[in-house]
């Protein structure tokens, strides 16, 4: 029969003890104090602060000596490093340069081994971007860029609003003929708020400068510089009226220069800039850091793909076109035609089975191009023994030639082609509506 036992737990925790002691702990760590987990502790805090003093050192000094880490502290640094004293727990950051030295003058002594030199930014360079204050430059031209206002008779409301630059005290004023085109009362509004109206002196459209007068004295004439010294990267600063906004100032750099683009049938050489060109700078004044106009704005390209792209007329264009409009009203010896024509594309080509090139709309009655037989309906398909499918093409091999000079041109009839020698006309404002 069983017997039950009434055990004294005092007993029991004594008899553990002193008897299965051993057994408990003989598949287990060794038993550790509370002092040495505490040691244990500092000896990882002390192996943390040791790398990151090397990580430090690494990161200052990687580009003149090297780093060694040394886990055994019986082992002796060599001669030409430096044994850091801050090190602890056997772990040694030592610092030294003259091997890397002796390393790097090896290699440059061989003379097959690629070698790129590195050099440390001067201690005297002033480096990165300066934005420069144009305040005293803006201060100084501001009053020398006017407001233009075109208005047209048939819907008595404002067809154009643009920009121009005044030339002279007695009130010549420089803009776009794009800015005047089409329009039947020209009105200027100077800085200060008062407003002229303006006669149109002359235009040149295919420079896409106009050149207007106001009835005024003591005008703050605007001082031109020279284009040609224009270089790429220096500043520009913009100042016209664009959406009606009078005297909006806009900066940056010169993006180009004889940058080459097509604006309507002319190929025209350009200044870049991406200073802001908005709709009404047209014929505003871009500047230098001077103050001095380098360029007339006139153009920009707009699209959801491109940013920054303004065109300006360099100086040195202007000043020829301007004086010669004041003068005479017009460009004298530019080569015309005398014809006005649309392209015809290769889809409309093929519907009415013709060729591709420039149907002609209307001849002028004076022009020689008439007297020769060429008619409205015949299609232009070639300029001096070159095929040519539009008028811009044709307008570049015209204009290697000057008023007075003999031109070819074939052209397609009802099925047949013929040729004809024409002598060149001067292109004059009576003659504007021929774009040939």
């Amino acid at each position: 029969m069983p017997m039950f036992h009434r055990h004294d737990p005092q007993d029991s925790q004594d008899h553990f003890q002193e008897n299965n002691t051993p057994h408990y702990y003989q598949n287990a760590a060794s038993y550790r104090s509370y002092e040495e987990v505490l040691a244990q502790k500092r000896r990882r805090a002390r192996l943390r602060r040791g790398c990151a003093v090397c990580a430090i050192l690494v990161a200052v000094g990687g580009a003149g000596g090297y780093l060694l880490l040394r886990s055994d502290p019986n082992e002796v640094p060599s001669e030409s490093a430096e044994a850091d004293p801050s090190s602890e727990n056997g772990l040694t950051a030592i610092w030294g340069g003259n091997d890397s030295q002796e390393t790097d003058s090896a290699q440059s002594s061989d003379d097959s081994a690629f070698s790129m030199e590195i050099r440390k930014k001067p201690e005297n360079s002033d480096g990165g971007f300066v934005v420069k204050d144009v305040s005293d430059v803006v201060q100084k031209v501001r009053p020398s860029v006017v407001g233009v206002i075109t208005e047209s008779f048939q819907t008595y409301s404002t067809s154009s609003t643009g920009s121009g630059i005044i030339l002279s005290e007695d009130g010549y004023i420089v803009t776009n003929n794009h800015v005047v085109e089409g329009g039947d009362s020209i009105a200027v509004t100077l800085d200060d708020g008062e407003t002229y109206a303006a006669e149109l002196i002359g235009t040149d459209v295919k420079s896409d400068i106009a050149v207007l007068k106001i009835d005024a004295q003591d005008l703050p004439a605007a001082e031109f510089g020279d284009s040609s010294q224009v270089e790429v990267g220096e500043a520009a600063i913009a100042i016209g009226n664009p959406l009606g906004l009078n005297g909006t100032v806009t900066a940056g750099i010169i993006s180009a220069v004889d940058r080459e683009i097509q604006v309507g049938s002319s190929n025209m050489v350009l200044l870049q800039t991406d200073a802001s060109i908005n709709p009404g700078n047209s014929g505003g004044a871009l500047l230098n850091e001077y103050g001095q106009v380098i360029g007339v704005n006139s153009a920009k390209i707009s699209s959801e793909d491109s940013e920054g792209l303004g065109f300006a007329i360099p100086s040195n264009t202007v000043g020829p076109i301007v004086e010669e409009l004041i003068d005479k009203g017009y460009v004298s010896g530019r080569p015309l035609t005398g014809i006005s024509g649309r392209n015809v594309s290769a889809l409309t080509a093929a519907f009415y089975n013709i060729p591709q090139g420039i149907l002609v709309d209307q001849v002028a009655p004076e022009s020689d191009a008439a007297a020769k037989g060429l008619t409205a309906g015949d299609v232009i398909i070639g300029v001096d023994d070159i095929r040519v499918e539009n008028i811009s093409d044709a307008c570049t091999l015209r204009d290697e030639h000057k008023a007075g000079d003999t031109m070819k041109l074939t052209f397609y009839r009802q099925g047949s082609t013929h040729e004809i020698n024409i002598q060149l006309m001067e292109e004059t404002n009576q003659q504007s509506e021929y774009d040939f």
